[in-house]
């Protein structure tokens, strides 16, 4: 053992590489040796992205965040980055944007969490404003924006290559690109830009408009056995997004329950709307179940060597909290019987695990039952 020591100090010092340094890189190996599972996650929403405060110092989440995260089961942490504020002018990367993400990687790394970097947006046409909310479309439709979000992407991958296998990268959050093929070009261009710089590092592709389950069937996964395909689920929709304004419904509106029929709304919406299409509908475990099996059917059939990943599921604040309780319960469990990993959107938000207060919520008791 001595000997074996002696040796590789000797080869090091001839090398050129001090003992320190090789000492640390035993030690990065050591930890990389833990089993990172990435198999039950939640997102840090509101954060570094669409944020809630100041990007990546807001008050209501530090590393006593991440312990209370370890505590409750979770075993991986995904945080949403707004990739346009860590771009400089002159195309480089701005150090002070990263920072927060590799600290919060870190405190998730030393808690024997994975980490994920969800590029909630990518760096798009420099002349088009800056919405904090909207995605640039130039990075689907130019295909100049296109490669020079893919260097983005590449300059991402070499800053982070210290970070082994603790961290995960997903190229873009839920996308809307005006057709689907347009999705395929960014993914593989951005993979590309990856693996110039990592060949092993886990990326998570997705479908388009919003990672839906119906635009799977023009997914094209590239053969890379370090690929994952990640998907979210929303369903039943007038269930997890009941009294949302952002997706037109009316915050009188009856509640929905989970499983349950829907309450008449033909008076809450205008005529037409597709809630009303919805009244008296039932909805059913059933019909998730469902969902679940023809995604998997497609892939045994086109894609069976790919891993899949629930990357975001969840209910709004004015859903009944029996029913979120059972609608987390119904979806966590779809995923684990068919071997998918999750994570659940979010932490602190109107779709939260956890409110303003820290106080827990319905969201949180049917991901672990």
């Amino acid at each position: 053992m001595l000997l074996r020591l002696y040796l590789s100090t000797l080869v090091c010092l001839l090398a050129g590489v001090s003992i320190a340094s090789s000492l640390t890189a035993q030690s990065a190996a050591s930890v990389d040796g833990r089993d990172f599972t990435f198999k039950r996650g939640i997102s840090i929403g509101h954060w570094m992205a669409k944020m809630n405060g100041p990007y990546g110092s807001a008050d209501w989440f530090d590393r006593s965040d991440a312990e209370w995260i370890a505590a409750q089961g979770f075993d991986h942490v995904r945080y949403p980055v707004d990739g346009r504020l860590w771009v400089r002018p002159d195309g480089s990367l701005d150090e002070s944007k990263i920072e927060p993400l590799v600290a919060a990687v870190h405190w998730a790394r030393e808690l024997g969490l994975g980490a994920m970097l969800d590029m909630h947006f990518l760096p798009g046409d420099s002349s088009t404003p800056y919405d904090p909310n909207v995605q640039d479309t130039a990075i689907f439709t130019d295909a100049g924006t296109r490669a020079q979000t893919a260097t983005f992407w590449g300059r991402v991958a070499a800053r982070l290559g210290a970070e082994r296998s603790w961290l995960r990268f997903e190229i873009i959050n839920e996308p809307n690109a005006p057709e689907n093929q347009q999705l395929n070009e960014l993914n593989r261009a951005c993979l590309t830009a990856i693996r110039a710089h990592d060949p092993t590092r886990v990326v998570y592709l997705t479908s388009n408009l919003n990672s839906v389950f119906d635009t799977l069937p023009d997914v094209v996964i590239p053969d890379d056995p370090h690929v994952v395909l990640k998907l979210h689920y929303d369903e039943p929709m007038i269930f997890t997004h009941q009294r949302a304004s952002w997706k037109q419904l009316p915050s009188d509106m009856p509640p929905v329950p989970f499983p349950g029929r829907v309450p008449d709304l033909t008076d809450h919406v205008p005529a037409g709307h597709w809630a009303a299409v919805l009244s008296g509908s039932e909805l059913t475990i059933e019909d998730v179940e469902a969902d679940f099996d023809r995604v998997v059917h497609w892939m045994d059939e086109h894609y069976p060597q790919t891993k899949l990943y629930l990357g975001g599921f969840g209910s709004y604040q004015e859903a009944p909290a029996k029913s979120r309780i059972a609608l987390a319960r119904t979806v966590r469990r779809a995923a684990e019987k068919r071997g998918w990993g999750w994570t659940v959107w979010d932490y602190k938000s109107s779709f939260g695990v956890r409110d303003a207060t820290g106080a827990t919520t319905a969201a949180l008791p049917g991901l672990f039952d």
